[in-house]
Parts: C-alpha cells; structure tokens; sequence
C-alpha cells in the first residue's frame, strides 16, 4: 500500500533501514571491463570465516553489533527496498538503490557483515565480501563509482510527494589505499536533510563495504562508516 508514502516517510526509511553491503554490477556493463580484467591471486573466505572476522568488529560505543551473513544480511533492508520499489525514480536509469545503501548479492560470493546499529546519531553497517575472483569484486567497485557519476541527481516521488538525492564522491573515509567513498544527500519538499555515506574498497581480495546514514546536521557520518572500514580492513591479512 501506497497509503502515508510521502516524502518523510521516505526519508525516514532510507536513513534508518539503510546499511551497507555489496551490489551486483548491471548487465549494462561492458564486457570488455571483464575480459581485460587481469586475475589477482587472493584468499577466498568462506561465510563461516567471515562471520569469524565480523564478529570482531566493534561499533564506535565499543559494542558489538550483532553479524549476518548470505541471505540474513540482505533481509534487513527489504524496508527500503520494498519502500522505494513503488515509487517513480528519475531519471529511470537510476533505480539502483546502491547509494542508498541497500545490498546486492555478488553472484556466487560469500558475504557477512554487522546489522545495521545506531551508535551516537548514524545507523552504520559493514559487509565483507569473498569467494569470487577480484575481478569480479573490482568490477563491482568500478560499478558503483560509475553509477555515483550517471545519477548524481535522482528524484523519488510518491503520492504527489518527492524526495530528492545528490551524490557525490567524497574523500576522508577511512585511512584503507583506494577506497571509493561517496556521500549522498537526500532532501525532502519542507527541507528535511539526511545524508548516507557509502565506501568500498579492495583488501587481499576482499570487498568491503560500509556504509552510515543520519541527518545532514549530525557531525560525525564519514567517521562512523570510515571507522568500520579501517576496522575490517585490519582483520584481512
């Protein structure tokens, strides 16, 4: 049902159900990024391991948020997906709802992450991706990159009401050597501001990805998602 699917109620959905993960490059993609694409020699981690690695990741309070994996992970954002999935999206291209946060599965990987917890004033997640070829992590990356620069403005409008998004690439989250980081700003018709903040990158052949959302007043956003990224990074070795 449509009913009450305003501009706040979008809001509120993509900032607190949005977390971080991995999302499956489209079919759009050249295949000529997978065919020069040069294999990279890398552990594979198994879910059981990564769980394993997830499990010692604490949140900036010092807890520990609680760890998902495979299907679990990508559950706890059927709000936002289900949410967003009915309303109209320009421009049309630009339905991926990667810089919202929302997860999609690498075919064939393995993956294990932290729910979804709100420490101080973000909802922050990490995710751990493995089990497939680098390549296919690197695409990945290469992905979401590309889909930040193609939909740098997006408009969501339900029942009259519209919610629109600003992307853009952003430095200083996290200390880990080519991470792609970017902040999205979402923006209601009365002036309400959030802000999701997205990071990827490559460590011995593991995708990692984190992700914090909150209000745009709130300091403190790119640290959250930087602090888990470094975190995760540290246990790859």
């Amino acid at each position: 049902s449509l009913i009450g699917l305003g501009a706040s109620t979008l809001m509120v959905v993509a900032l607190t159900a949005c977390g971080g993960g991995t999302a499956a490059a489209p079919a759009s993609a050249p295949a000529s990024e997978t065919a020069t694409a040069t294999p990279t020699p890398a552990k594979q981690y198994t879910d059981e391991e990564l769980v394993a690695l997830v499990k010692q990741i604490k949140a900036s309070d010092g807890s520990s948020p609680a760890v998902l994996s495979g299907e679990e992970l990508l559950d706890q954002f059927d709000p936002i997906t289900d949410t967003f999935g009915k309303v109209t999206v320009e421009p049309a291209g630009c339905k991926d709802l990667g810089m919202l946060g929302v997860p999609q599965p690498v075919t064939g990987s393995t993956t294990a992450g932290t729910a979804r917890t709100k420490t101080n004033d973000f909802f922050s997640n990490v995710s751990l991706t493995s089990g497939v070829d680098v390549a296919l992590l690197q695409e990945n990356v290469d992905t979401r990159t590309s889909q930040a620069e193609a939909c740098k403005k997006v408009t969501f409008t339900a029942e009259g009401q519209s919610v629109t998004t600003s992307t853009e690439k952003v430095d200083g989250v996290g200390s880990v050597p080519g991470t792609a980081a970017f902040k999205t700003l979402m923006v209601t018709p009365d002036g309400k501001t959030g802000a999701i903040y997205t990071a990827h990158v490559i460590k011995d052949g593991v995708l990692i990805s984190a992700t914090s959302s909150g209000t745009e007043g709130a300091a403190g956003g790119p640290e959250a998602a930087g602090a888990l990224l470094d975190q995760a990074a540290a246990l790859i070795k």
